[in-house]
């Protein structure tokens, strides 16, 4: 879509230095005390935007031009640039530059001339064709589509900022039904020929009156559930519960894996020990079996240590005996040859008994590793008991708690979801009752024509800048299409909004309105200028800076200042704070100081208050 930027206003001539502001493509703040030529910048910018004076509505520029003769304004297009220059008190503008798309030339300002200039800024829109918009209830009477038919929406002028009529309707004589009808057709691309036929309601208005009344009172019923559910869910700090809920899970799987895992580990070791006990008492087996053994040992040596004393201490005794075979006696002598044979057989077995020894010992050892070994493992078994006790389990029961947690946070996520979706169906009913025509009126209501869903949109865009701006009740911001004007907790900006309130509110209004057409992609500049729309707005004293609708107005801006080209005009002592010039955030500062000596005195060079002089 096409979209321009103001890139610099000159005024020139006259023998006078020009005087030049260069804007940039952000946020621009034109900053100075009264008389310094702030309200003259939008006027001059305004003259360049084919502004024809009138009586009650004169320009500033051309009843005292202070010797200037000419106003200059350079655009910046998606395709080059647009120079516009015009002699002050004349009616034609001379149209230069290198955008090939844009004939150079003298044009008139008269929108019904043959060349006006109301083509070449239409055209700089995107806008090549001619188009008609309805412009009286009744009947069929139409109207051009002209350029300046919607720059109230862009261009807000100080006289107008704060005026309790709607910021959406143009001020001035022009109609309420073309001015709406400009504006459906940039939100929409509906013009006079696409416009419906006149329908008579059958609804009394008494009736109408009624639903109206109960709908607002559900409107204001979800409007309350939903700010409380917001609330609670934005108190848990979750922006996807959903996911949330799925590195809960994922975090709860991951926890058992490890439990699961030291569990198993845990019967693995326990399987151990188990087969250690076994060999333990193995070994102590074979050491009690090496115990009787060497008990035994033991007591052959004592049986073979008598023997031996024994056969040691008698003395050989000769014996005569009888043959049994021959009859003739002989001598028999005592035979002490086993003496010999039990002391060989002592000291086999005493050679055993220290092999014995030697193998008990070995058993001992073989035990006392077995028992370390045991140990270790029930050590690292408890180490492992203690980490599922103390640590997994408790972990795992922490986490099913903030998986359990979670899940709450879903199930109001989806109760928040069903709320904003009854909240809108009560909204789109409300908006649609209030754009019925009444019983007895045949007129056709332009804005009847105006779909819910088109205009749900500019108010959630309305509600975040009320929301960031700190404004009260800026959750129950609606359009209210029977005066096409904003109303919050249910009152009308009019009958309950003070001029400073109406100011920044009017602001607020146009600025979201104009941020919307760009989100929509629809026919709308690039830039939006507003001229003292914080010097009526006083605030209590006792509130914090940090509080006050200003200063988060001036924040919100700055935070956006990227988005497009914003040119805000306002007394240096109305500002919460002067931000500071910024060029990677995208923020210009102008500022005018009413001081000869310090910085820029103001607007116009040379040009002075008379106690200044």
């Amino acid at each position: 879509m096409n979209r321009f930027y103001i890139e610099k206003l000159t005024v020139a001539g006259g023998g006078r230095k020009a005087t030049v502001i260069d804007f940039k493509p952000g946020l621009n703040f034109i900053l100075g005390p009264s008389n310094t030529g702030k309200s003259l910048v939008m006027d001059c910018l305004d003259y360049m935007f084919g502004f024809s004076p009138k009586k009650n509505r004169p320009s500033k520029i051309v009843d005292n031009s202070y010797g200037y003769e000419r106003i200059a304004l350079h655009l910046t297009t998606n395709k080059g640039t647009v120079t516009l220059e015009r002699k002050i008190g004349d009616t034609k503008i001379t149209v230069s530059g290198t955008d090939p798309t844009v004939d150079h030339g003298l044009y008139s300002i008269g929108h019904t001339a043959k060349k006006n200039i109301n083509s070449v800024y239409l055209h700089l829109l995107g806008i090549d064709e001619p188009h008609s918009v309805r412009s009286a209830e009744k009947g069929s009477k139409t109207q051009d589509l002209t350029w300046r038919s919607m720059l109230h929406l862009f261009f807000i002028r100080q006289g107008d900022v704060a005026r309790e009529s709607s910021a959406l309707l143009a001020p001035g004589a022009v109609g309420h039904t073309a001015s709406a009808a400009v504006l459906l057709y940039l939100l929409t691309g509906q013009d006079a020929n696409d416009l419906a036929a006149d329908e008579d309601p059958k609804i009394s208005e008494a009736k109408k009156k009624a639903l109206i009344s109960y709908i607002q009172e559900k409107v204001e019923e979800f409007t309350t559930r939903r700010e409380k559910l917001e609330e609670t869910l934005a108190s848990f700090n979750i922006t996807d519960s959903r996911s949330s809920v799925e590195q809960a899970r994922k975090e709860i799987a991951e926890l058992q894996d490890q439990l699961d895992a030291a569990t198993k580990e845990s019967r693995q070791i326990m399987s151990q020990i188990y087969e250690w006990n076994g060999k333990f008492s193995e070994s102590k087996t074979v050491g009690h079996n090496f115990s009787v053994l060497r008990q035994q040992y033991q007591s052959d040596i004592r049986r073979i240590g008598f023997i031996i004393d024994g056969a040691a201490s008698i003395k050989p005794v000769r014996k005569k005996v009888k043959c049994p075979i021959c009859g003739e006696e002989t001598e028999r002598v005592q035979d002490d040859s086993f003496i010999d044979a039990s002391a060989a057989e002592l000291e086999k077995i005493k050679k055993h008994l220290s092999e014995l020894s030697d193998a008990q010992h070995s058993v001992e050892r073989q035990q006392e590793a077995i028992i370390a070994t045991i140990h270790t493992l029930e050590k690292k078994k408890d180490a492992i008991d203690s980490l599922i006790t103390n640590q997994l389990q408790p972990q795992l029961s922490s986490f099913e708690e903030k998986l359990e947690q979670q899940l709450k946070l879903v199930r109001l996520s989806s109760e928040l979801e069903v709320v904003r979706q009854n909240e809108n169906q009560y909204r789109g009913d409300l908006f649609s009752k209030e754009t019925e025509e009444t019983p007895e009126s045949l007129k056709h209501n332009i804005f009847e024509d105006y779909e819910y869903d088109i205009i749900h949109g500019f108010e959630e865009k309305l509600r975040e800048i009320l929301s960031a701006s700190k404004i009260g009740g800026a959750a129950t911001a609606r359009l209210n299409m029977e005066n096409f004007d904003i109303e919050i907790g249910g009152f009308k900006k009019s009958v309950s909004m003070g001029g400073g309130f109406c100011g920044i509110l009017n602001t607020i209004t146009t600025l979201a309105m104009s941020a919307y057409l760009i989100d929509l992609d629809r026919n709308s500049p690039g830039f939006y200028a507003v001229d003292s729309s914080l010097t009526q707005l006083s605030e209590a004293e006792h509130k914090e800076q940090s509080n006050t609708i200003k200063q988060n107005f001036i924040e919100y801006l700055i935070a956006h200042a990227r988005e497009r080209q914003v040119i805000i005009v306002e007394q240096t002592k109305r500002m919460p704070f002067v931000p500071n010039e910024d060029e990677e955030k995208g923020i210009h500062v102008i500022r005018f100081s009413r001081n000869k000596e310090e910085g820029r005195y103001g607007f116009l060079n040379e040009v002075y208050n008379p106690e200044d002089q």
